[in-house]
C-alpha cells in the first residue's frame, strides 16, 4: 500500500474557515447552542420583534457601558436593513463562558464579527442553568487594546480566531476589546503556532518558528498536475496525507485559504472554484505533534474558452479503479500510463479508488475518427457489480454512453468495454 498510518491522539481541529476551540467532543451540542442562539436573534430581526431579540439577552447584559436597555434601543435603530449569517468562524467554551466570531453579511456588506467593529455586543455569551444568553464582555467602559505580534523569521501569516488577516509579521493588531481570542502564525517551510489568549491589556507576543521534524504529515497531490490547463472555474483535487489523522487540510491558492476535508485513510477530493487565470497552490496539514507539512508547489491555469474535446468516465461503486482509454485519428494513445500520449490533449484527471471521474481533454481538437475504451482494473465484485457512463462533450454538446456492466476485472474477458468510434469532422 502506498499509504500507512501513525494512530496519533488528535488534540484539535484546525481551520482557515471554522475554528471551534472545545475541552472535548461532548461539547459539541454547546456550540449548537450557542450558534442557536446568535441564529434566532437573527430570524427574530427579520420579523422586526426587538421584543423577541432581547429574549436571547441576560438581564445582567453589558458590553463595553451599553447596559440591557440601552441594547434595546439598539436594536430598534438597527432595524430594516437585510441581513445574513454567512459562517461561524469560531466559538471558545471557558466553563460557562462563551466568545463567538462569526462573518455577516449587513446590507450588503461583509463584516467579520469582530475584527471589523462590528456587532460587538453578540460576541460574549454566559450560561444560566441549561440556557445560553448574550452577556456582553461586561466593561462599563469602551475598551480597545492591541496585540502585537512578531516572528523570527518575519513574514508569517496572521490569523485571528481562525480567520487569516491581511497582513504579516511584525503587525500590531488594533481596537480588540477585553475578552479571549484565538490567534495563530504560520510561515511556509515551519510549524503553525496556536494559542488562546486572555486580552485586557496592550499585549505583546514574539514566536520563535520551529522547522518540522520526525514525524510530518506527507502531502501527495495526485491531480491537478502542475501547468494543467482547465477550462470551466473549477478543478478536481484529489490526493492523500502520510502520517496524519486530521478531518482538514489547508489548501492556500493565490494567498486564499480555504478548508479541504480528509477522510480516515488521509484521503482527500473535492472540486476547487478558481477565480484567477493563473494559480499558484499548496496544500499544508498539521498533525498533532504540531508538525506541518506541506505539498509541492503547483500551478493551474485556466482558460476563459470552452474545451474543443472532452471525455469523461464515471461509474457506481467505491473502492474501484476503472480506467479510461483514448486513442486520436492518428493512432496516438492515452491512458494512466502515458497521460500526455496524444498531442495538445491530457488525461487531466485520474481516479483509482471509486466512482471517478477520470477525464481526457483536448484542445484544439484532431479531426477523424477517434476510439474509445474503459477497462475495469481492479476491484470488482459479484455481489456488487460495476456499471460505467461516458460522456463525449464537443463544442459544447454532449453525447451519452451505457451505462455498462462490467464483468470482471484485469485479465478477465469482461474487463473491457469497447465504447466503439466516434468522428470528428
Amino acid at each position: 500500500m502506498r499509504k500507512y498510518l501513525f494512530l496519533l491522539a488528535v488534540v484539535f481541529l484546525l481551520s482557515a474557515c471554522i475554528f471551534e476551540y472545545t475541552e472535548n467532543e461532548d461539547n459539541e451540542e454547546e456550540l449548537n447552542k450557542i450558534k442557536n442562539v446568535i441564529l434566532q436573534i437573527f430570524d427574530e430581526y427579520t420579523m422586526f420583534d426587538v421584543d423577541g431579540i432581547m429574549e436571547y439577552f441576560s438581564n445582567d447584559f453589558l458590553n463595553d457601558g451599553v447596559d440591557y436597555f440601552e441594547e434595546r434601543n439598539l436594536w430598534y435603530d438597527r432595524l430594516g436593513k437585510e441581513v445574513e449569517i454567512l459562517s461561524f468562524a469560531s466559538i471558545q467554551l471557558l466553563g460557562d463562558f462563551a466568545v463567538v466570531s462569526f462573518t455577516i453579511d449587513w446590507d450588503g456588506i461583509v463584516y467579520s464579527v469582530p475584527i471589523d467593529g462590528m456587532f460587538t455586543d453578540l460576541v460574549y455569551l454566559k450560561k444560566f442553568s441549561n440556557t445560553w444568553k448574550i452577556y456582553g464582555n461586561q466593561q462599563q467602559y469602551p475598551s480597545e487594546y492591541s496585540i502585537a505580534m512578531d516572528t523570527y523569521p518575519d513574514g508569517a501569516s496572521i490569523y485571528l480566531n481562525g480567520l487569516k488577516l491581511d497582513y504579516t509579521t511584525p503587525y500590531t493588531i488594533q481596537d480588540l476589546s477585553a475578552g479571549n481570542y484565538v490567534i495563530g502564525v504560520y510561515l511556509k517551510g515551519f510549524n503553525e503556532i496556536w494559542e488562546e489568549l486572555y486580552v485586557n491589556r496592550d499585549t505583546t507576543i514574539i514566536y520563535y518558528l520551529e522547522e518540522p521534524t520526525y514525524p510530518t504529515p506527507e502531502i501527495f497531490i495526485d491531480s491537478p498536475q502542475n501547468g494543467d490547463v482547465i477550462y470551466e472555474d473549477q478543478f478536481f483535487l484529489s490526493g492523500y496525507i502520510n502520517e496524519f489523522l486530521g478531518d482538514y487540510a489547508i489548501l492556500n491558492i493565490n494567498g486564499n485559504e480555504q478548508t479541504v476535508s480528509v477522510d480516515e485513510f488521509g484521503d482527500f477530493h473535492e472540486y476547487i472554484t478558481v477565480y484567477d487565470v493563473v494559480n499558484e497552490l499548496f496544500l499544508r496539514a498539521t498533525n498533532s505533534f504540531g508538525n506541518t507539512g506541506i505539498s509541492e508547489d503547483l500551478t493551474v491555469y485556466w482558460s476563459a474558452e470552452d474545451p474543443t474535446l472532452q471525455i469523461e468516465l464515471t461509474w457506481n461503486t467505491d473502492n474501484t479503479d476503472v480506467d479510461l482509454h483514448v486513442w486520436d485519428p492518428f493512432g496516438n494513445y492515452c491512458f494512466y500510463g502515458d497521460v500526455y500520449g496524444i498531442p495538445d490533449g491530457q488525461l487531466q484527471i485520474m481516479d483509482d479508488d471509486g466512482y471517478g471521474p477520470e477525464i481526457f481533454l483536448q484542445q484544439p481538437v484532431s479531426s477523424g475518427t477517434w476510439h474509445v475504451k474503459a477497462h475495469f482494473y481492479e476491484g470488482y465484485s459479484e455481489i456488487n457489480p460495476t456499471t460505467a457512463m461516458i460522456e463525449i462533450i464537443l463544442s459544447n454538446t454532449s453525447y451519452f454512453y451505457g451505462p455498462y456492466e462490467f464483468t470482471g476485472d484485469g485479465d478477465d474477458e469482461g474487463a473491457w468495454w469497447d465504447i466503439g468510434e466516434f468522428v470528428v469532422e
